[in-house]
Parts: C-alpha cells; structure tokens; sequence
C-alpha cells in the first residue's frame, strides 16, 4: 500500500485526499496515517500553498496565523512531494 501511494505521488498529479483513496482503495483515514507514516519515515514531505506565516512562526506559537500555531488560512493547500529517498524507492520499483 505504501509503495502504491509513492508511485501515485511520483506522478505529480494534483489529486484530492478523496481521490488518492480511491485509486490506492481505501478510506480517506487510512489514507492519511500512510502519508504520515510515509513523512515519518522520510519518503515524503509535507508543502504548503497558500498563505502561510514566516519561519518564525515555529518559535512563536501564539502568533495565530497558520498551521503551526493552529490556524490555517482557507487559502492554503497541502501537497505531498517525494523525498530522494522516496524516489529511490519508486525508480527502483520500476526496474
């Protein structure tokens, strides 16, 4: 199931958490414990689009802005990239 969604995301299509459970088949939870589970171990990383605070939010977490302090603006989209790691993975996949 793992290395189904890195072959997904190596397509850099835009998809829906929605859509990516269906094509992975699964449910949109379980969905979003493999992309955790994926971040964890370094395969993927988390960007945003959108507005989003500086990189001092981090230090600051009453500055009420962004994800990082809780607050995430309407306009602010999640995207799932790969890694190297994560690349070799899915390059060695199609070898």
């Amino acid at each position: 199931m793992l290395t189904s969604i890195l072959e997904i995301l190596a397509r850099k299509e835009s998809l829906s958490l929605a859509q990516l459970a269906t094509e992975v088949g699964c449910s949109i939870r379980d969905v979003e414990g493999f992309l955790n589970q994926l971040e964890h171990m370094g395969y993927i990383r988390r960007e945003l689009l959108g507005q989003t605070c500086s990189l001092s939010c981090d230090l600051d977490k009453g500055c009420n802005h962004c994800e990082g302090c809780g607050f995430k603006p309407m306009d602010t989209f999640t995207f799932w990239v790969l890694t190297k790691r994560g690349e070799q993975v899915v390059s060695s996949k199609v070898k």
